[in-house]
């Protein structure tokens, strides 16, 4: 049972180094896609909640290291988007793929609107902020949608060996 959670936050933590080291290259216009975002959905999906929750708040912390003029507001919105996630997936069947998708999309949506929240207060609301987090969303949400299959994909391969 421990191991399981132990899996987690070293997968966890594997997605934080893919984000940090990797993610870069894929920057378009200043963005640069947050593949914690699907990870945390597809934990929702596939773990307790409990375990997510205190996974996904040590992983923010971890993400928020590199960024210590905002330390704290990661780990909030990844238990924001853990919890809200959780929430809105129990109405839907556990293999609908439209719920995953919506799960997805409103992931992405709180991600976003809390980072607009904060920029705002911070920056000042203006068009320009708000247009640059409308790019930010869609560019984000086509990312996710991508890694969270290929989560899923990758969860379901099963490696065989056969001595002959």
């Amino acid at each position: 049972m421990i191991w399981k959670h132990i899996w987690t936050f070293i997968l966890g933590l594997i997605c934080l180094y893919v984000q940090l080291l990797a993610m870069p290259v894929f920057q378009l216009g200043g963005v640069i896609p947050n593949i914690l975002i699907p990870w945390i959905v597809y934990l929702v999906w596939t773990r307790e909640i409990k375990s997510v929750l205190v996974v996904a708040f040590l992983i923010g912390l971890l993400s928020d290291t590199t960024l210590p003029e905002s330390f704290g507001l990661h780990a909030f919105i990844f238990v924001l988007i853990a919890f809200g996630a959780d929430q809105f997936r129990k109405p839907f069947e556990s293999e609908s793929v439209v719920s995953k998708v919506l799960t997805l999309l409103m992931a992405n949506i709180i991600f976003h609107l809390v980072g607009l929240l904060v920029l705002g207060v911070v920056y000042s609301f203006d068009a320009q902020l708000v247009r640059l987090t409308g790019i930010a969303f869609l560019y984000n949400f086509a990312v996710s949608f991508v890694a969270f299959w290929l989560m899923q994909f990758a969860s379901r391969l099963r490696l065989v060996v056969v001595r002959d």
